[in-house]
């Protein structure tokens, strides 16, 4: 076994959660809860044997059934906790699942997301890091950070078994952002896209910008498209993206005649709240009918 199973995690992720003010003044985290973290995650699981993960993993139920049975301590010491980035990567996963059961306050979501893109992406199931990120997208946080984790990993790709769907990591970069609002994630895309030295993150940027279709998005392929110093596969890349918009012809424009640009844009993040090949079908049609409507 390669990475340690969260499955407790992942089947709680569309339960009702009972909401946990976060109103009430932070306390400090009481000194045997850090102590207890700091030693139950004391270990990576992509390092482990399968028999190491399966001891650990008895660890780990046994700090989340704790957490849930004495819920007004554990709370706050998780939101705690989880803004300290020097504490065991895995538990900054982990740890954010369990206050992601726990609580459902809209506040503790953004430490949730902060603490999975410092997360060890190693020590994680891909597809289990895609769909949380995902759900959080779909209800409207701002996911960019731990979306853009990814793009450190350029074999990242997952499989949804029910739909005989892969992702690689263009469509799961796509997938974890365009439920939101795109306004959230469009200059963070643009200014990594300058610096980013990854090929293949090069490419997911470049196809979540293409997809993106605003001026701000065009200009940004067309400047990478005609910069030397880029690696010439994503240039051309670029290009081909560019010119994609050459095939809308006559026909898609017919069929836009009622519909408003910004209709099409509403319709098409609310069909990606949904996983599947149909709704990467309908995304795409979408997008065709927005590229008509901006000719």
């Amino acid at each position: 076994m390669r990475y340690l199973q969260v499955i407790r995690a992942v089947s709680l992720l569309f339960l009702p959660l009972p909401l946990v003010s976060t109103s009430a003044a932070q306390s400090p985290v009481p000194t045997e809860i850090h102590a207890e973290i700091q030693h139950t995650y004391n270990f990576q699981p992509h390092t482990l044997t399968t028999a190491q993960i399966n001891e650990k993993s008895t660890i780990l139920d046994q700090f989340w059934k704790k957490a849930k049975l004495q819920r007004d301590v554990y709370v706050p010491a998780l939101r705690q906790e989880l803004t300290d980035f020097n504490n065991p990567p895995f538990f900054l996963y982990d740890g954010a699942s369990l206050l992601s059961t726990l609580s459902n306050d809209p506040l503790d979501h953004k430490i949730i997301l902060n603490a999975f893109a410092h997360s060890d992406i190693r020590d994680i199931q891909f597809k289990d890091y895609v769909l949380f990120v995902h759900k959080y997208a779909a209800l409207g946080d701002d996911t960019t950070s731990a979306a853009f984790h990814i793009l450190a990993t350029p074999k990242f790709s997952i499989f949804i078994v029910e739909h005989y769907l892969t992702l690689n990591q263009d469509f799961c970069l796509i997938y974890m952002l365009f439920p939101t609002d795109q306004n959230l994630w469009l200059q963070p895309a643009i200014a990594r896209l300058r610096y980013e030295q990854d090929e293949t993150a090069q490419k997911s940027l470049l196809l979540l910008l293409w997809y993106a279709q605003t001026p701000d998005s065009d200009n940004a392929l067309a400047n990478f498209e005609k910069d030397a110093t880029r690696p010439q596969a994503s240039r051309t890349y670029a290009n081909e993206l560019i010119h994609r918009k050459d095939s809308v012809g006559l026909t898609a424009r017919v069929l836009t005649i009622t519909d408003s640009e910004q209709s099409l844009r509403d319709a098409r993040r609310a069909r990606m709240k949904a996983v599947s090949d149909e709704a990467l079908y309908d995304f795409d049609d979408y997008t065709t009918k927005i590229i008509a409507k901006r000719k």
